[in-house]
């Protein structure tokens, strides 16, 4: 197959679409091939595109340079695909995001894939999430595990995420930062620091040193440890800022509670003045995460009270919870657009991502549907790239709120894998999350979705193109399959059961394959798919349990 893209203008869009195609078929390109021309046409709704049938070729117009990146996207997913061609399909009219804000959180601070992998691999990955409708990227410095601005962790996380920003510019998309309102270093002063009694019930999270707003010099110390982080970037930009308020941060102190209406109001409005000094355009963007949580303390009310007083305090709200969308929101208009925080890493089952992918698509399908008349978009949190299927997912709610997860799942396999196999991987990610979910819950597994599982990997491999069957999407999603199999199976075959057994299944898994050979091969195929740190004790919250190098409660038999 010859192919002739056509775009002088458009060198970047049309790289990453040669670059693509190259990936899946043998093809040459010349002037006789198929015509693939790329143009903008500004009169277009903003970041949308068309895909038209030009004669003997084909015509993607974007609305701007992202809408062109978004149609190239949707021409190569929903083609179909052969071992030596594609026939592309026309979008029959113009396609828009419902929502402006689609942006991902990459956690670059546990030695997880974002922190260890190679700059070109981050680089593409990001480059395949714009393709599938993301805008933002957003990231954090560990600021909790640092001693001060010169600390070399501190120093190496900066140029991460310097590099992190620049491949995201590259592409025209924005950059975004977390900054936690009374999150301080290692050496925050013990004068200075937060009353814990906050979190009575362990919920919100005491991680690290934080600081009370509300005592002398407080905001002082928390203002120099935000020019500290925002003054990093300013070569490159920022273009929005999330507050945090929880896990970490918090504070429990007569002055400062409720913390979510007060003390943490106290450290935004601080936060603002020098945020416009570094970045006067900046987007500035409140998180909720565990306001009110467990018990209703007023806080998500009076946050709503201060952005009714003052509309121009804040440009969103950020609202999600880890086990059902806030009640509040549901039931209050926010005074000003809110997104969403999927939390698509961290759900039950330790080690996160340490067995393979993790989908959960009818959960998030659930949140999605119980709180989308107020959302206008999101960030799913992600601390690896085994939750890839779940990225996709959220990303299709954000175009189009409306859209079935399964059609969304449909083309992601399609693209991924192939079409022949599109349905059985939909399967395997329900019998995979059925189980997830069940055990998560400390509910019995399904001894029938586990084996289900473990087959549908191998009918699924046995039909796959060579391209797909070793491609690190399809791998951390068979080895989930096999791997769920295994420990279901031993689980049962073994007569556990009671609650305590299903704990240690949801904790210590790990230990029932550490005598399985094709397990522990399994695992070691992960570890470098992860680009995992070996030994260094710092990445265990995504590390598969390689036996011997986690510490793990063994009780195999």
């Amino acid at each position: 197959m010859d192919i002739s893209i056509v775009s002088p203008d458009h060198s970047d869009q049309a790289a990453l679409l040669r670059e693509a195609i190259l990936s899946r078929i043998l093809c040459g390109f010349s002037d006789g091939g198929m015509k693939i021309a790329l143009d903008i046409d500004p009169s277009l709704p903003a970041e949308g595109f068309r895909i038209d049938k030009d004669g003997d070729g084909w015509l993607i117009t974007g609305a701007d340079g992202r809408g062109l990146y978004y149609g190239v996207g949707k021409f190569l997913h929903s083609a179909d695909w052969t071992s030596d061609g594609f026939s592309p399909k026309e979008t029959g009219g113009v396609l828009s995001p419902a929502c402006s804000f689609r942006a991902i959180y990459f956690a670059v601070h546990f030695y997880n894939w974002y922190q260890n992998a190679p700059d070109e691999e981050l680089e593409k990955y990001l480059s395949e999430l714009m393709l599938w409708g993301c805008n933002t990227a957003f990231a954090i410095l560990p600021v909790i595990n640092c001693s001060d601005p010169d600390d070399e962790l501190f120093i190496r996380s900066a140029e991460k995420v310097r590099r992190l920003y620049s491949l995201a510019k590259k592409l025209g998309m924005d950059t975004g930062i977390i900054l936690g309102i009374n999150q301080g270093s290692k050496n925050a002063p013990d004068d200075l620091l937060a009353d814990p009694s906050f979190d009575p019930y362990g919920r919100r999270g005491t991680a690290g040193k934080n600081v009370c707003l509300s005592k002398p010099g407080g905001l002082d110390y928390m203002e120099s440890v935000w020019r500290a982080e925002l003054e990093r970037f300013t070569d490159i930009g920022i273009d929005s800022v999330i507050t945090w308020p929880y896990d970490e941060g918090g504070c429990g102190c007569e002055n400062c509670r409720p913390w979510g209406a007060n003390g943490y109001l106290k450290g935004i409005k601080r936060l603002k003045e020098v945020i416009g000094e570094y970045y006067p355009s900046c987007r500035l963007i409140i998180s909720t995460w565990l306001l009110d949580t467990p018990e209703n303390e007023g806080e998500y009310e009076g946050l709503y009270k201060k952005l009714k007083a003052e509309p121009d305090f804040a440009d969103m709200l950020m609202t999600d919870a880890h086990d059902a969308f806030p009640a509040f929101p549901l039931e209050n208009v926010p005074p000003v657009p809110m997104v969403n925080f999927p939390e698509i890493s961290m759900w039950k089952l330790f080690p996160w991502g340490g067995f393979g992918a993790n989908p959960m698509p009818e959960r998030f399908d659930g949140f999605w549907k119980s709180s989308k008349r107020i959302l206008s978009g999101g960030m799913p949190y992600s601390e690896g790239i085994y939750e890839d299927i779940s990225k996709v997912q959220c990303f299709g709610y954000y175009w189009d709120p409306d859209r079935d997860w399964r059609d969304t799942l449909r083309e992601y396999f399609s693209y991924e894998l192939c079409a022949d196999a599109a349905e059985d991987a939909i399967e395997l990610c329900r019998c995979i999350e059925r189980n997830h979910v069940a055990v998560g819950e400390e509910r019995e597994p399904d001894p029938g979705d586990a084996k289900k599982a473990g087959e549908l990997s191998r009918k699924i491999d046995a039909v796959l193109p060579e391209r797909a069957k070793t491609s690190w999407r399809w791998r951390i999603l068979y080895i989930r399959g096999i791997l769920d199999e295994k420990r279901y199976g031993y689980y049962f075959s073994h007569k556990c059961s009671g609650k305590d057994d299903l704990w240690l299944l949801r904790h210590f898994s790990g230990s029932y394959l550490a005598r399985d050979p094709e397990a522990q091969s399994l695992f070691e195929e992960l570890f470098e798919i992860y680009h995992c740190v070996k030994f260094n004790g710092e990445n265990r919250w995504t590390l598969p349990p390689i036996k011997g190098r986690i510490a793990m409660k063994s009780f195999v038999g």
